[in-house]
C-alpha cells in the first residue's frame, strides 16, 4: 500500500518563521552583551603610561604701586593786617599862582632833514626825455648872428617831490644860450630819485649842445 505525501506550503509559514528568527537573533545579541569576559591581570600590566610634559607656568608679575602724586607747593597768604593804614597827605596846588609856560620842542631845521645824493639806486627821469627838452628849446637869435656854437651845462638838485631846486650854469658859452637852457629845464618835470626804497634829494647835471645849421 502506497503511502501519501502531503505537500506543505512553505510560503504559508514564512510570516511566522520570520519572527521566530528575528526573536532568536534578539535574544541572542541581548545574551553576548550581558555576557563579561574575565579579566586578566597581565594584561593591565603591559598598558604603557605615556609621560606628558610639564606645563610651565607664566612668571607671576608683580604690579609695581603708582608713583605718589607730587605734593603741590602751598601758596603763602599774607594775613590781613587790622591796623589803620594812615593816608599820605596831598599836597594841593595853589590856584592863585599863575600856570608856568612850558617848554617848547626844539626847532629843527628841514634843510638838513635829507641829505642830496650824487648818485642813487634810481636816478630822477626826466619825462619825455631829452626829446622834450630839445623840443622847447629856441636858438637865441644874439647867438645865430654871432655864429655861437658850444655846449652849455646846467647844474640843479631833484627833490623827493620831482621839484627842482639850486638850478645854475657851470658852463657856459653867453650870447643868451645859458638863459635858454635854465628857462628851459624850469618848463620840464622830474620824477624823484629812490635809495633803499626811499624819496631822496638828487643832485643833477644836464648838458645841452647848440649847433648851426650849415
Amino acid at each position: 500500500m502506497k503511502l501519501s505525501r502531503r505537500k506543505i506550503d512553505l510560503r504559508k509559514n514564512y510570516p511566522i518563521f520570520f519572527e521566530l528568527g528575528l526573536i532568536g537573533a534578539l535574544l541572542i545579541s541581548i545574551a553576548a552583551f550581558r555576557f563579561h569576559l574575565p579579566s586578566n591581570s597581565q594584561s593591565s600590566s603591559n598598558i604603557e603610561i605615556k609621560e606628558e610634559p610639564p606645563v610651565t607656568l607664566s612668571p607671576i608679575t608683580i604690579q609695581k604701586k603708582p608713583a605718589p602724586p607730587p605734593v603741590l607747593a602751598r601758596i603763602p597768604v599774607e594775613i590781613p593786617n587790622d591796623d589803620p593804614i594812615d593816608p599820605p597827605a596831598i599836597d594841593f596846588a595853589d590856584f592863585n599862582d599863575p600856570p608856568s609856560a612850558l617848554d617848547l620842542p626844539p626847532e629843527t631845521d628841514d634843510s638838513d632833514e635829507l641829505e642830496v645824493l650824487e648818485i642813487a639806486e634810481f636816478m630822477p627821469k626826466m619825462e619825455g626825455g631829452l626829446e622834450a627838452l630839445y623840443n622847447d628849446i629856441k636858438y637865441p637869435e644874439l647867438a645865430k648872428r654871432n655864429g655861437i656854437e658850444g655846449i652849455v651845462i646846467a647844474e640843479f638838485i631833484i627833490t623827493e617831490k620831482g621839484k627842482i631846486e639850486d638850478l645854475k650854469i657851470v658852463r657856459g658859452i653867453g650870447g643868451g644860450c645859458d638863459e635858454e637852457v635854465l628857462r628851459v629845464i624850469k618848463l620840464q618835470s622830474f620824477t624823484p630819485g629812490i635809495q633803499n626804497g626811499n624819496l631822496v634829494k638828487v643832485r643833477m647835471k644836464q648838458v645841452v649842445h647848440f649847433r648851426l645849421q650849415r
